[in-house]
């Protein structure tokens, strides 16, 4: 079985001969499906409307060679929605190519890589793998990555985007027409750097995106932040903050902020709870329409943070009113198979959410309250599962937001998902 998966990924991947001299090849593969019953994610959902049913799934193959102080990755995906080709469909949209890099060692402590891969820092809170999503993020980019010693890091990004479409080309300029975390970003610049100590971490970033107008003028975005972590005995602390100026794809002046601070209190090797605050500023819904307030997690893995149902900076939210996030996180560890994990969110927005003139006063920034409940069980090596349920309790200012006026007494999300995922060294 090992000689004939050898066999499809050298000639399918890397179209040399396993002959080769090569120092080692490595495989990954990794199938997850996720079934999903949706009473309200995303969005309240509205009086009368039934709920809606899907099936996700993924498949990855992984093929990583080294030779000498070279390293060249692929991966191959399918992420699809069941059902959403026919049976007798011979092509599909849903598979491509998640990673295709080369990275190459200049000296023990000085890399480049180039070509698709991902981009993931700190907490993922403003630039992530986007793992929970089916279909991942990855970028294009050339990144140089240089090691002080071995608790210090910088890495330098840079990405540059086209989406090679001669008709869009204007006279002067080329327009790129794909909008990604609430903006049409043309390249992107990251500086990053780490320093780790013994239960302690410090990073600071700087990303910069040069978005484009709709009439293909260019403007930048500057993020900068930084993330601090440290432990005491049975207590962390850790947190995050990050400012964002320049102008948007928008052409709105910039100026907007994001903070959290944390405490983990490690009661036993198998119970912890954190306690929370997450802030993102927002733009009053009455603001000068030439300025912008409202922070932007731009590539983040937004659903690790503001509630597993995702009301907030998943595909929405953006430009909005901004958000303010307190939290109680529980996990629980029955045995080294089987982990219980329990989060309560409280939401309010950061601006103002407008007028209600029918009672002759401003909507209450209240949002609403948000319960997750997830339950792991590891069955077997590289076989694991999870079970979960979030339920949203939605206030007057959650129906302002979102817009329904008349939302269902029940907003509900169900799931259940199943993992396998090995890796294994074939020479």
């Amino acid at each position: 079985m090992k000689k004939h998966i050898l066999a499809f990924g050298t000639v399918v991947l890397f179209t040399f001969s396993v002959q080769a001299q090569v120092d080692s090849l490595k495989i990954n593969l990794d199938f997850r499906t996720r079934a999903e019953l949706d009473n309200g994610q995303k969005t309240l959902i509205p009086n009368h409307k039934k709920a809606e049913t899907n099936v996700f799934s993924r498949a990855q193959l992984g093929v990583d060679y080294y030779w000498q102080d070279l390293e060249l990755y692929m991966s191959l995906q399918d992420a699809r929605v069941w059902g959403e080709v026919s049976s007798t469909n011979q092509r599909s949209g849903s598979f491509n190519i998640n990673e295709a890099w080369a990275k190459y060692q200049f000296t023990k402590n000085t890399g480049l890589k180039v070509g698709r891969q991902i981009l993931s820092y700190d907490d993922e809170r403003l630039i992530g793998a986007l793992d929970w999503q089916m279909q991942g993020r990855s970028f294009d980019a050339a990144k140089g990555i240089f090691r002080f010693n071995p608790q210090s890091k910088l890495e330098a990004v840079v990405t540059y985007n086209n989406d090679d479409n001669d008709a869009n080309d204007l006279p002067d300029r080329e327009f790129y027409s794909i909008m990604d975390g609430g903006e049409r970003t043309k390249s992107m610049q990251i500086l990053h750097y780490q320093y780790l100590w013994p239960k302690a971490s410090l990073s600071v970033i700087g990303l910069n995106n040069v978005v484009q107008n709709i009439d293909g003028a260019h403007y930048g975005v500057l993020t900068v932040g930084m993330n601090a972590k440290k432990y005491y005995g049975n207590v962390g602390f850790f947190g995050s903050a990050y400012w964002q100026t320049g102008k948007n794809t928008l052409a709105q002046s910039k100026n907007a902020y994001q903070f959290s601070a944390n405490v983990d209190f490690i009661l036993n090797p198998n119970v912890n709870f954190v306690l929370g605050t997450e802030w993102l500023s927002g733009t009053d819904y009455n603001a000068d329409p030439s300025k912008n307030s409202s922070f932007s997690p731009m590539y983040g893995t937004n659903h690790k943070f503001n509630g597993f149902m995702d009301y907030f900076f998943v595909g929405n939210h953006f430009n909005s009113v901004g958000l303010k996030d307190f939290y109680l996180k529980l996990t629980w560890k029955f045995n080294p198979k089987a982990a219980l994990a329990f989060n309560i969110h409280g939401f309010a927005s950061n601006a103002k959410l407008g007028d209600d003139v029918a009672n002759n006063k401003e909507y209450s920034r209240y949002l609403g309250t948000e319960g997750d409940l997830v339950f792991t069980y590891k069955v077997a090596s590289i076989f694991s599962m999870q079970l979960g349920h979030s339920q949203m309790f939605a206030a007057d200012g959650m129906k302002r937001l979102k817009n329904v006026a008349d939302p269902t007494s029940m907003q509900s999300w169900t799931w259940i998902g199943l993992n396998f995922a090995t890796r294994f060294k074939v020479k």
